[in-house]
């Protein structure tokens, strides 16, 4: 299975195509600025830029790899301003583009690959400007040269600073949306892309995994006359039994209300089975309530195993599903692993 590149999110497209429509404008005016000036290469160049942005402006959302296709680019734009401020009949205030080199650069790569480009250019820019300026003292003195260093580490400074918070932002934000706020255990729109994963892997490598379902039992007994509050007590509790239980390669989640899902990984039947009884035995020795009077809450269990009880996921969450509510006709606390007529 190939993994297909990550499209662009809405804003990076978004500055993406501001850019590539000040690209063309620009390319377009001063290539013909160049051209009236019959400095004829470096407008043939910004004519080249101008139509591939103009090209790639509608293009991009239609790109299967639109992340390789905005590397280059940004790589053709920037050596396009290294050309035009290496060519000597190009005026001097040229080089104020290269300020705009950190701010797209992080703005469209990110943090990492955005420092990285933004370093190499810019550093590139610093070597022309000595190249080309030697013979103008006015443009050489400490100060002017001190300004224009400062100016552009500030700005370089000031945008991996803003991508920085930025992905810090993004990477909070996503934790909320994937994170069951009572037990912090992964939610259902954290565990489903997971599991497509691991479908995915497990078909292509023949290796088994298995789904196991749970319910706690009693638990609306127990928020009737205990309260919300014991209720959701013992979901914190049950959700802390599950981490120490669990292996790290395998994933609980709260489903919904009172029940939660495992994906156990790399296990056939005989394995899925002996880690649900675990922990229904751990469970069932130990109370989640206060009260002595409070109803006892244990669980039930159905489980589904990869490839022999489903081929899709949809499949195989049905199985454990209907195997849970056999486990909790049968009088609850209990495993289920196979259908009815073969218990």
């Amino acid at each position: 299975m190939i993994d297909k590149q990550p499209t662009l999110d809405p804003q990076r497209l978004l500055v993406l195509r501001t850019l590539l429509g000040f690209t063309i404008g620009g390319c377009l005016f001063f290539g013909g600025l160049n051209v009236a000036r019959g400095v004829y290469p470096l407008a043939a160049v910004e004519f080249a830029i101008g139509l591939f942005s103009l090209w790639l402006f509608f293009w991009i959302t239609r790109s299967p790899t639109p992340q390789r296709w905005l590397l280059i680019y940004l790589l053709l734009f920037f050596s396009t301003m290294m050309v035009a401020i290496a060519t000597p009949q190009g005026s001097a205030t040229i080089f104020v583009w290269v300020f705009l080199i950190p701010l797209a650069s992080h703005l469209l790569l990110g943090r990492k690959r955005g420092l990285v480009i933004a370093v190499v250019f810019l550093t590139l820019a610093a070597v022309i400007y000595f190249y080309r300026m030697n013979d103008q003292p006015q443009l050489m003195a400490v100060l002017p040269i001190a300004n224009v260093v400062l100016c552009a580490l500030v700005l370089l400074a000031l945008s991996y600073a803003y991508e920085y918070a930025r992905e810090k932002t993004e990477e909070q934000l996503q934790a909320l949306a994937t994170t069951d706020s009572l037990t912090g255990l992964p939610n259902r729109a954290a565990l489903e892309p997971v599991l497509a994963r691991k479908h995915a892997e497990a078909a292509r490598d023949g290796t088994p995994f298995a789904l196991l379902s749970m319910d706690l039992d009693h638990f609306k007994a127990l928020n009737d006359q205990e309260g919300h509050e014991a209720g959701d007590r013992a979901l914190v509790a049950f959700a802390d039994l599950l981490r120490k239980r669990l292996r790290a390669s395998d994933m609980p989640c709260r489903w919904g209300g009172e029940e939660f899902q495992v994906l156990v990984s790399g296990t056939d039947r005989d394995g899925a089975v002996h880690i649900a009884e675990e922990i229904r035995t751990a469970l069932e020795a130990i109370s989640l309530t206060r009260s002595r009077n409070a109803p006892r809450v244990t669980v039930s269990i159905g489980v589904a195993v990869f490839p022999d009880d489903g081929q899709a996921v949809a499949e195989l969450l049905l199985t454990a599903d209907r195997r849970l509510y056999h486990a909790k006709a049968k009088g609850r606390n209990q495993v289920v692993a196979s259908p009815p007529d073969e218990q």
